[in-house]
C-alpha cells in the first residue's frame, strides 16, 4: 500500500515537473514573441510536446515561421490552430502574407478579405487591409512583366542569419563593400530598445563591415575598427564622392541617432574623429538614408511636417558655403506612404529609392523617376521582378558603370532577416556614365547667392591694360586627417580662382604629394584623388576643366627627408604633405609669379624633387605606360621612383607616366624596359616645362631642342 502511494508520488511529481518545465519553455518562447525575436522563440515552441494541440502556441509558430520565411510551415501551423476552432483573427492575416510572401495572390487575397470581415469597418487596419487587397491585384498584374535584371544572394560568406543592410560600393577600390549589420558577434552585443545590454529580449546591436570580392570570390568580413563601431547602432550611410570621407549614424533607438563622418584614412587622432557633420541633415529627428552627390548636394528621407506622409525624399544644396534648407522633392516622388533610400544616378536626372505605396509587389519596392528636359519629373516606374520581391526591397546602390546594382532584401530566399543582393542589368544604366556638378531638378533661383562666387562671370578689364602684377603661389598642406579643403587652402584657392578670371590665357597644374603610406599604388592615386578634390572646388567656383592640370606625384619626390638617423622626421610630416600650385602659361601677360615652397634646411632637404623639377625648365621625356579609369595596381610601379599619375580635369581617365630625361635615348631604354615588364603598351611623351607637348607647340620649339628633333624624327 505504501508503495503504490510512493510510486504515485513520484509518478504525480514527474508529471507536475514535466507539465511545469513545458510551461517554462513555452514562456520563455512568449517573451522572445513579445520582443520580435522570431527565430528564438521558434525553436522554443517547437520543443514543447504536444505543440499541435496547442491552438494559441500554433498561431505564435505560425507568425515566426512567416518571419523567418517558411511560408509553408506557416500556413500550415495557422491551419492546424483554426482546425482546434481558435478565434484568433492573426490566423487569416498571416495566412493571407505567407500566401502573398509565395506570390499566390488569389489564395492572399481570399485570406486579407476572410481578415477584413472580422474588423471594424474604417478603422486604422481595416483601411491597411484593404490595402493589401488592392496590393494583391497590383502584383498579380506585375507577377509576368518583363525583368530588368537577374538577381543573386551574396550568399553565407556575406550574408548571414541577422540583418545586413545599407551596402555600398567602395568610391576608390574596386572589388571592396561596405555594409551595415546587427550580427553576432558585433561590439553592442545583445541590446534592448532602450539601448541597454540584455541577454534575453536584446538584439545585436549594428556594426558596419567590409568585404573584398576577388577573382570572383569573396574574402572574409571584416568589422571597421573600434574607434567607427561602438556599442551604440552604426549605421553606414554613404561616402563622399571621392571616397575621403565616410557618413554613418550612430543610434541607441532607432528612430533617432546623430550623424558623423570620419576621414577614413588609416592614421587619425582618436580625440577628435569622428565628428558629428554639420549637415541639414537631422538624424536627431529622424532624418535617414543620407545620399552625397557631391560637396553641394545631399539626399536624404525626412518625417517633416509639412512633407506628403510617412517619409518623403528631400534634397538641399549648399550656396555661398551655407547649407540652405532642405526641398521636398514634390508630389510627383513623394507619396502618403513612405519613400526613404534614396540614389541619383551621376547624370542628376534618374532618381531611385524605395517606397511601401500601393503600387508595389509587397512592403517597399524600388522605384525610379527621371526628370526630363521639359522640367518635370516623370511618373515613378516600379522595378518589378525580380528586383522587387513580395517583402521589402531596401538600400539600392547602383554601381559606378551602371551594370549592376546591390541592395537589401528580405525575401523568401535570404539566409535569414535582411539579406545583400546583387543585381546584373540586362541593359547598362548609361545614366550613370554622365556626370554633372548642379542637376537640371536644382533650380536656379536657390543658387542666386552663388553668382557672387562664380566670378568667371564678372566682367574683368583685359590683361593687356592691366599693370604687372605680381602673385604669390602657395602650397596648400593638409595632415593625416587628409582635409584639403581647410579654411586657409580655400582662402588660397579663391585667389587662384580671381586670378583665373582676370588672366583668361593662364592655367594652373596641382602636383599633389604626400607621405608614405608603405604602398606606391595607393599613394599615387590618393595623392591624385586629392588634387581632384581642389579642381572640384575650382570648377564651383567657375573656372573651366580645361584650365586645370593634375599632377599625383605620392611619395615619390619629398622636399624633405622622410627620416633623419632612421627616425621618421615630423619637419617631412608637416612639408611633404602638400599640394603645389603652379600656374602656366603667364609668361607673355603682365603677370609675374612667385612660387613659394616650404623652406627646408640643407641638411634636412631631400634633393629628389629639386632635381626633378630643374629638369623641367626645358623638354624632358617620360614613358606613359597606362591608362586607366581605377587605381592602377601593378609591380611594374615598384621599378623606378619616379612614377606619376596624370589627368585634366576635364578628362576621366589616369595617365600613369615614369622617369622624366633630357636624352630622349633614355626614355627609349625604359620604353623597353617597361614593355618586357607587361606595359606593352608603353610610349615616350615629351614634356616642356613639366606640361606634356603638343604638335603645334612642338613644331615651334623644335630647333631650340635637338633631343626633342630626334623623337620627332623617330617616332
Amino acid at each position: 500500500m505504501i508503495r503504490s502511494i510512493i510510486i504515485g508520488f513520484l509518478f504525480f511529481f514527474t508529471i507536475s515537473n514535466s507539465i511545469f518545465a513545458q510551461k517554462a519553455i513555452k514562456k520563455q518562447g512568449d517573451t522572445y514573441f513579445n520582443v520580435g525575436k522570431y527565430r528564438d522563440a521558434f525553436e522554443a515552441y517547437s520543443a514543447c510536446k504536444n505543440a499541435e494541440k496547442d491552438a494559441d502556441l500554433l498561431i505564435k509558430r505560425g507568425i515566426c515561421n512567416y518571419y523567418i520565411n517558411k511560408p509553408d510551415a506557416s500556413i500550415r501551423d495557422l491551419a492546424l490552430a483554426h482546425n482546434l476552432k481558435s478565434i484568433d483573427t492573426r490566423k487569416f492575416k498571416y495566412a493571407a502574407k505567407s500566401y502573398f510572401a509565395k506570390q499566390d495572390y488569389i489564395e492572399a487575397s481570399k485570406f486579407y478579405k476572410m481578415f477584413l470581415n472580422s474588423l471594424k469597418p474604417n478603422t486604422g487596419i481595416w483601411k491597411e487591409t484593404i490595402n493589401e487587397i488592392k496590393r494583391c491585384g497590383y502584383a498579380k498584374n506585375q507577377k509576368y512583366a518583363p525583368q530588368l535584371a537577374f538577381v543573386e544572394n551574396l550568399g553565407p560568406n556575406v550574408n548571414s542569419i541577422y540583418d545586413e543592410i545599407a551596402p555600398i560600393q567602395s568610391p576608390t577600390m574596386q572589388g571592396r563593400y561596405y555594409f551595415s549589420s546587427a550580427r553576432e558577434g558585433t561590439i553592442g552585443g545583445l541590446r534592448n530598445e532602450n539601448g541597454l545590454a540584455d541577454e534575453v529580449k536584446g538584439r545585436y546591436s549594428t556594426d558596419m563591415f567590409l568585404v573584398d570580392l576577388k577573382d570572383g570570390n569573396w574574402s572574409s568580413v571584416l568589422p571597421f575598427e573600434q574607434l567607427l563601431n561602438t556599442p551604440k547602432n552604426d549605421i553606414l550611410q554613404d561616402f563622399s564622392s571621392d571616397g575621403s570621407i565616410i557618413y554613418f549614424i550612430k543610434t541607441e533607438h532607432s528612430h533617432t541617432g546623430t550623424l558623423y563622418l570620419d576621414t577614413f584614412s588609416l592614421d587619425r587622432d582618436p580625440a577628435i574623429l569622428p565628428f558629428a557633420a554639420e549637415l541639414p541633415f537631422i538624424a536627431e529627428n529622424g532624418d535617414k538614408d543620407l545620399f552625397v552627390f557631391n560637396d553641394s548636394l545631399i539626399i536624404f528621407s525626412s518625417q517633416k511636417n509639412e512633407g506628403y506622409g510617412g517619409f518623403d525624399l528631400y534634397y538641399a544644396i549648399k550656396s555661398h558655403n551655407i547649407w540652405q534648407l532642405p526641398v521636398n522633392f514634390g508630389p510627383m516622388i513623394n507619396s502618403g506612404a513612405n519613400e526613404i533610400g534614396p540614389v541619383l544616378a551621376k547624370n542628376g536626372s534618374k532618381l531611385y529609392f524605395s517606397s511601401d505605396r500601393l503600387e508595389t509587389l509587397g512592403g517597399f519596392d524600388i522605384f525610379s523617376a527621371d526628370y526630363t528636359d521639359v522640367g518635370a519629373w516623370t511618373k515613378c516606374k516600379n522595378l518589378g521582378v525580380l528586383i522587387n520581391s513580395p517583402k521589402d526591397d531596401i538600400d539600392f546602390e547602383l554601381s559606378a558603370d551602371g551594370m549592376t546594382a546591390l541592395f537589401s532584401s528580405d525575401r523568401l530566399e535570404s539566409i535569414g532577416g535582411f539579406d545583400i543582393y546583387i543585381a546584373y542589368f540586362k541593359e547598362q544604366i548609361l545614366d550613370q556614365l554622365a556626370f554633372v556638378e548642379r542637376p537640371m531638378f536644382v533650380p536656379v533661383e536657390s543658387d542666386s547667392s552663388m553668382v557672387s562666387e562664380n566670378i568667371e562671370q564678372i566682367v574683368s578689364p583685359s590683361p593687356e591694360v592691366l599693370p604687372m602684377r605680381d602673385f604669390v603661389s602657395k602650397a596648400l598642406f593638409f595632415n593625416e586627417n587628409e582635409d584639403v579643403l581647410t579654411p586657409s587652402n580655400i582662402a588660397q584657392i579663391k585667389k587662384i580662382t580671381e586670378l583665373m578670371v582676370i588672366y583668361p590665357d593662364i592655367n594652373v597644374m596641382l602636383k599633389s604629394h604626400c607621405v608614405s603610406e608603405g604602398r606606391p599604388d595607393f599613394d599615387l592615386y590618393f595623392s591624385i584623388k586629392r588634387a581632384e578634390k581642389i579642381a572640384e572646388k575650382l570648377i564651383t567656383s567657375g573656372v573651366s576643366p580645361h584650365r586645370i592640370f593634375m599632377q599625383g606625384c605620392g611619395a615619390n619626390f619629398p622636399i624633405a627627408l622622410p627620416s633623419i638617423n632612421g627616425i621618421p622626421s615630423t619637419l617631412a610630416a608637416k612639408t611633404n604633405r602638400r599640394i603645389d600650385l603652379e600656374i602656366l602659361n603667364f609668361q607673355d601677360i603682365n603677370l609675374r609669379v612667385i612660387m613659394e615652397t616650404p623652406t627646408v634646411a640643407e641638411q634636412y632637404r631631400d634633393t629628389l624633387w629639386d632635381n626633378f623639377e630643374n629638369k623641367n625648365k626645358g623638354v624632358t621625356f617620360r614613358v606613359r605606360f597606362s591608362k586607366v579609369s581605377q587605381m592602377l595596381k601593378s609591380d611594374v610601379l615598384s621599378l623606378r621612383n619616379d612614377a606619376i599619375v596624370e589627368k585634366k580635369a576635364n578628362e576621366e581617365q589616369y595617365t600613369y607616366t615614369m622617369g622624366n630625361f633630357v636624352l630622349y635615348n633614355d626614355a627609349r631604354l625604359l620604353k623597353g624596359e617597361l614593355i618586357r615588364n607587361g606595359m606593352p603598351e608603353s610610349s615616350i611623351i615629351p614634356y616642356y616645362q613639366g606640361v606634356e607637348l603638343d604638335r603645334t607647340k612642338m613644331a615651334l620649339i623644335r630647333n631650340q631642342y635637338p633631343e626633342l628633333k630626334n623623337f620627332i624624327d623617330v617616332e
